[in-house]
Parts: structure tokens; sequence; C-alpha cells
């Protein structure tokens, strides 16, 4: 007998942009009954994403509902122009705000009928798609391994690669035990008593939304002067990137997860660090330091006093999401990763799709090999700049091995 028949849930799609705000509500009461920690998840970061980089791309939003009618599960994709005109297309959120985690949101004990049903309109709409580049999702997922299955066996082509690794802690323990631990804790030590005897010396948390404006701002001024000595942050770019950011913090203030830590001396910031707090867990997102301070580092002691406040909060998880730079694996105990699922309709149409895809990447490849890593940089944010100015979305496929830059 047919599953789809059976189902406790049936799908409903739409490609209305308009969509997307009538679900905040039920959006909300479905993050909250899920039990997701992951904020780039919730309707607050992915319609803000789509009102900032979302003009002119296509909009695919799936939703499972239950018999009732209840919002059971839900998952939206971005249309994503591809190489010879294919039509390719991403999880919502993925790419320019470096989101990790993303995946299907589902209430418990819907999550399985709802990625069969995703996985199962997705087999039955090979006319609207090309390929699927979903990207960031958790390794070990099952919305990996049931998306794979049903377009398996309905013809697609399926790969399944690394993305990145997110250093964490799983918190256990003291504080003080976690820093006995780790490398560089006598640096750290002399750091932070150095810091605490200089004036005006304190750690600020902006969490209230009546603080949430100035606090950005003034995170966003640090992290201009980290990256300004680059050519600029890869990680938020100028523009389109910073107003995102402008219009999400008060809504992660609104929702009681802000957590924007500025380490303040003589009166002024020198160091920020923009958390988000979700149930348990806390979430290091991006910094920002004013580089005349760097010999004195305040970035170590703010995270470390971000650290220590999750242990102090009950905090369960503490994840630095993706890139393993030193400042994070000095830290971190445990490792998550992310992955990408790449798929292919059958069809000569998408066949020649991926053939041009696969030149390309070849040659990207080539150039990188003989790029100096200066200007290879420079040309990756220039461009990252492009896309998020530009409302278009990137016209090439992302290399998977590429870095995403986080101070």
């Amino acid at each position: 007998m047919n599953r789809a028949v059976l189902s406790p849930v049936r799908i409903l799609e739409s490609g209305d942009p308009k969509r997307l705000g009538e679900l905040r509500e039920e959006w909300t009461e479905l993050f909250d009954a899920s039990g997701s920690s992951n904020p780039f998840l919730s309707w607050e970061w992915l319609h803000t994403w789509w009102r900032v980089f979302g003009a002119r791309r296509a909009l695919w939003v799936m939703e499972a509902r239950d018999r009732g009618g209840r919002l059971a599960g839900l998952l939206t994709l971005v249309g994503r122009p591809g190489l010879g005109g294919g039509r390719r297309w991403s999880l919502l959120g993925n790419g320019l705000t470096g989101a990790d985690h993303l995946d299907v949101l589902a209430r418990p004990g819907f999550a399985e009928d709802a990625r069969e049903g995703f996985a199962r309109a997705l087999a039955s709409s090979f006319s609207r798609w090309d390929g699927l580049d979903l990207e960031d999702l958790p390794v070990g997922s099952p919305t990996v391994q049931v998306l794979r299955s049903v377009l398996r066996a309905n013809d697609a082509s399926v790969e399944i690669t690394p993305r990145f690794t997110c250093p964490a802690i799983a918190i256990s323990g003291s504080f003080d035990d976690h820093v006995a631990r780790i490398r560089g804790r006598e640096t750290y030590g002399r750091r932070v008593r150095w810091l605490e005897r200089q004036p005006g010396f304190r750690v600020d948390v902006a969490r209230a939304p009546e603080d949430a404006d100035e606090a950005v701002e003034d995170f966003l001024r640090l992290h201009r002067l980290r990256w300004s000595r680059e050519g600029g942050s890869y990680g938020i770019p100028a523009g389109a990137g910073e107003r995102f950011h402008r219009e999400v913090v008060p809504l992660l203030a609104d929702r009681g997860w802000l957590r924007m830590y500025r380490l303040m001396v003589s009166g002024r910031s020198v160091a920020a660090v923009y958390g988000i707090e979700v149930r348990s867990t806390f979430f290091y997102y991006q910094s920002g330091m004013d580089p005349e301070w760097s010999n004195r580092s305040p970035g170590l002691v703010l995270i470390g006093r971000t650290i220590e406040d999750a242990w102090a909060n009950g905090m369960t998880d503490y994840d630095f999401l993706r890139g393993i730079e030193p400042h994070k694996m000095a830290w971190a105990t445990d490792r998550r990763e992310v992955c990408a699922l790449r798929a292919w309709a059958p069809g000569l149409r998408a066949e020649a799709t991926h053939a041009a895809e696969e030149v390309y990447r070849a040659a990207r490849s080539a150039a990188r090999a003989v790029a100096p890593d200066s200007m290879w940089s420079a040309l990756q944010r220039a461009r990252r700049t492009w896309v998020a100015n530009s409302g278009r979305g990137a016209d090439a496929p992302d290399d998977p091995k590429d870095p995403v830059a986080r101070s």
C-alpha cells in the first residue's frame, strides 16, 4: 500500500514569499515545540535572511500538516542560479550568513513522516529542479539518509560531501577544571589579570531589545576594525551582510536569545563576541576586536568569559560553529561535522548542468592551486560581498572546501 496514503501528514507547497510572513506564529510555535536549540532554523533568522538576500530568487516552502491541520514540519528552499541556466535549489539561510546545522524543523512524533513527505515531494517534482545543493546539514541527520534513499529510488543521482568542522564544548565538571586542561592557560590567566587591573575594565552583555541597536553597531565597528587590515570581512560582508545583522539582532533580543558581549577599558569597547543562546546551547557566532589592543589579547579573555558564563548559566553545550581556527580549538573538547547533500534529477538537462559544474570546479581548483593565498582570499571576499549585495545569489557552485573566515 502507498505509504503516502497512510502518512499522518500531508505536504503543502507554496512559492509565494508572503507565505513566510504568514507562517510567523505557527513557525514560532513549531520551533518551540520541536525542542530545537538552533537559532538558524527560527522564523526570526530565516525570514530576515529572505528579506535581505532573497530579492529575485525563487522560493519553495514545504509544510507538513497533521490531520488536524497543525503545522508539524517545515522545509524551506531558495532558488540558486546554476551554470547554463540550471535550476538549482538550496536550503533557505545557506551561505552569506554562515548558518550551520540547517535541517528540517519538525514536531516530536512527526519528524520521520515529515522528512519522508518532503523527500517524496522533491522526488515527484523533477520538472522544477535540475540540482539540489543542501549544504551544512548535520552529519548523521536522518534528513540526509531519507533524502538520499528516496531520491535515489526515483533515479536521481545523489552524493554526500563533507563541509565544515564545528568545534564545541560538551559542558561538564567545572570551568576551572576546563581551563586547567586548555593549551595556553598560563597566557590566558596573565591576560585576564592584566586587563582586570586596567581603569574602567568591565564586560557588558547586551540581552534586552532596548540595548540591541547600540550593541550591534558597536560590534560591527569592532568587526570591521578586526578585518580592515586583511581587506574586509568574509563572514559579514559590507552592505547587505551588515544590514542583515542590524535587522536580526533586535529579533533575537525579543526572543531572549541575544548575548552581545563587549569588553570595555577606559570607557570604550576593545573586543566583542556576538553570541546567541537558545535553551541549553551557547553559539559563538562572530567576534570583533580593536587591532591596537591585539598584543593584550582581549578577544581571548572575552571568549573565556563567554565560556565561563556558559558554565555559570547551566548550559550543556558551547558551539563555536564552523572553522577550526586556533582560538577555537584551544578551548574545544568536542567537534560536530556538517555536510552537503547534492542531487541531480534524472534527464539530459540535469546531466548537462552537472557536467558544466564539474568542469567549473576543476577549473576553479586549478586556479586556486596557482594563485597566491592573499590574492585568492581577496577575490573570495570581493565575490562574497558582490553576492550579498546583488540580490542574485551565487552564479556558480561553491566549493565545499572553501574556508569561511570567522574571527
